[in-house]
C-alpha cells in the first residue's frame, strides 16, 4: 500500500473526490506526473453520461430493479490510467471492454439449488424466476465466490487442519452446502443460447460432472495455500466489522445522549478496543446515532427484546457490510484477467435492509495498485467534512494523529484468536445491557 499512502496520491484522490467532469478527472490524474504508472483509477462523474457497463447488464441498473447492489454509486464511470490516457491522446478515441460479475450470496445460492432440484421457492418464487430468466436470457456473468467466502465461518476447523484428501474434505462438508455447490455448477452450465430459443434450462453438465467440478473447486478454494491465506485475512476483516457493530449497538442503546457524544465514545472504542479505523462503519455508526431509523437492519435490536440469536444476527450484518470489501478485492484481482480491461462487480440481494445499509456509504470512485493488489475507495461523502459538520472532527483528527496511530500499530496485527477474544468480551457487555 506504499504507493497509495504517498502524499501526491492522497492529493490526487482528494481532487478526484470533487471532480465533476472528465477534464477535472484528467487534471487530477496528471498531477501525479507519470510517477505512478502502476495505479488505476475509477471515478463517477456528474457530467459524464456514458455507461461503463455492457448493454446486457446496463438495463438492470435502472429503477425499479430491486435486487442489484452496485459497488459504485452510478454506472457512469470514467477510467484513469497512464497507459490509457496516453493512448487516448494519441488516437483521440479508444475502445476497450469492461468485465463485470453479479455476486451471489448464501440466500441466492440456496434459491438456485431449490430451482435446479425442482423444489418450491416460497413467496419469493416470482422474483427468483424473473431473476433467473434474466440471467439466462441475457447470458449475464455471475459468480458464487462471496457465497464461498461467507461459509468459511463454518469450515475453519477444516481449513486450519490441513492434510485432508479431496474426498475426505468434501464428505466433511454440510450436505446442504454440497448440494448448493453442485447445483451452482449445473446452473452455470446451462446453454443460454438454447434457453433463449426454447426456454428450456437444460444443463450441459451431467450431475456427476457437476459434482466433480464442485469438489475440485471447493477443495482448491478452501484448502490451497493461497486460498487459506486470503480466507483467513478476509475473515479477520469481517470479525473486526462485527466487533465494531457490537460496540455501535451498545453505545446507541446505553444512553440517550446526542449523536455527537455517542460518536466520540465510538471513536474511543475504535482506538481502545478495535484498534483499526474503518471509514464506512464510522459513517454508518454516526447515521445510526442520529436516528435509529436510518439503519433499518438494526431496527429489531432493542433493550428488553432478548438476546436469542443476537450474535448470529450481528454476524450476518457484518458479512453484509463486508461485501463491498470483497468487491474491492475482485476489482483488483480481476485486473487484466477477465474479458475486459477493467472489472466492475455488483451484488445481488432481495434484502431491502441490506440495500439500505450499503447505500449509506455511496462510493464515487477508487484507485488501486496493480502490483500491490491494494485499493482505496473514494467515498461520495467527504468524511472529515461530514464529521466537521457534526462537530466530531477534532476527535477524528486525534484518532488519525501520528502518536495515536503509532500506539495502535504497536499492539501488532490482529489475529483471528485475538479478535475472537475481544468479540466475546464486548458481546458479554452488550448482553448484560440488553437484559438489564
Amino acid at each position: 500500500m506504499e504507493d497509495l499512502r504517498q502524499s501526491s496520491v492522497q492529493e490526487c484522490l482528494s481532487r478526484l473526490s470533487i471532480a465533476e467532469s472528465p477534464s477535472d478527472a484528467v487534471l487530477a490524474w496528471t498531477s501525479l506526473q507519470g510517477r505512478h504508472s502502476d495505479l488505476v483509477g475509477f471515478v463517477c462523474l456528474e457530467s459524464y453520461k456514458r455507461s461503463a457497463l455492457p448493454l446486457s447488464i446496463k438495463k438492470y441498473t435502472k429503477s425499479p430493479i430491486e435486487y442489484l447492489v452496485p459497488y459504485f454509486e452510478t454506472h457512469h464511470i470514467y477510467f484513469l490510467e497512464d497507459e490509457l490516457l496516453s493512448d487516448m491522446f494519441d488516437s483521440k478515441e479508444i475502445k476497450f471492454g469492461i468485465d463485470y460479475t453479479l455476486m451471489f450470496d448464501t440466500n441466492i445460492a440456496s434459491y438456485i439449488n431449490r430451482l435446479v432440484r425442482g423444489e418450491p421457492l416460497g413467496k419469493l418464487q416470482p422474483k427468483i424466476i424473473t431473476l433467473v430468466d434474466e440471467i439466462l436470457n441475457d447470458d449475464l456473468n455471475f459468480d458464487s465466490l462471496f457465497y464461498m467466502v461467507e461459509n468459511v465461518k463454518d469450515l475453519l476447523h477444516l481449513v486450519e487442519s490441513g492434510g485432508m484428501s479431496k474426498m475426505s474434505f468434501w464428505k466433511s462438508l454440510n450436505k446442504d452446502f454440497r448440494n448448493n455447490l453442485i447445483s451452482l455448477q449445473l446452473f452455470s452450465s446451462i446453454d443460454c443460447k438454447e434457453y433463449k430459443k426454447n426456454c428450456n434450462p437444460k444443463p450441459v453438465f451431467s450431475y456427476r460432472e457437476a459434482a466433480k467440478r464442485a469438489i475440485d473447486f471447493s477443495y482448491d478454494f478452501y484448502m490451497s495455500k493461497a486460498g487459506k491465506e486470503h480466507l483467513v485475512e478476509f475473515l479477520i476483516i469481517q470479525r473486526l466489522i462485527l466487533l465494531q457493530l457490537i460496540g455501535m449497538v451498545r453505545i446507541q442503546l446505553s444512553s440517550n445522549r446526542n449523536a455527537k457524544n455517542k460518536m466520540i465514545e465510538y471513536f474511543d472504542y475504535i482506538h481502545e478496543v478495535v484498534g483499526a479505523y474503518f471509514d464506512r462503519e464510522s459513517i454508518v455508526a454516526h447515521k445510526y446515532f442520529l436516528d435509529r431509523k436510518n439503519v433499518e437492519i438494526f431496527h429489531k435490536i432493542q433493550k428488553g427484546r432478548g438476546t436469542i440469536r443476537l450474535l448470529k444476527q450481528l454476524d450476518n450484518i457484518a458479512w453484509d457490510m463486508a461485501s463491498p470489501r470483497f468487491m474491492e478485492k475482485l476489482i483488483v484481482a480481476m485486473n487484466g484477467i477477465g474479458e475486459g480491461r477493467y472489472f466492475i462487480p455488483m451484488f445481488i440481494s432481495f434484502d431491502k435492509k441490506l440495500r439500505n445499509l450499503l447505500s449509506l456509504y455511496p462510493v464515487k470512485g477508487a484507485v488501486y495498485s496493480k502490483s500491490e493488489s491494494t485499493l482505496l475507495p473514494i467515498p461520495k461523502i467527504n468524511t472529515m467534512e461530514y464529521f466537521r459538520h457534526h462537530g466530531c472532527d477534532k476527535k477524528l483528527e486525534y484518532l488519525y494523529s501520528e502518536p495515536i496511530k503509532s500506539e495502535r500499530m504497536a499492539r501488532g496485527k490482529p489475529t483471528r484468536k485475538s479478535v475472537h477474544k475481544l468479540i466475546k468480551q464486548e458481546y458479554s457487555i452488550l448482553r448484560k445491557l440488553l437484559t438489564a
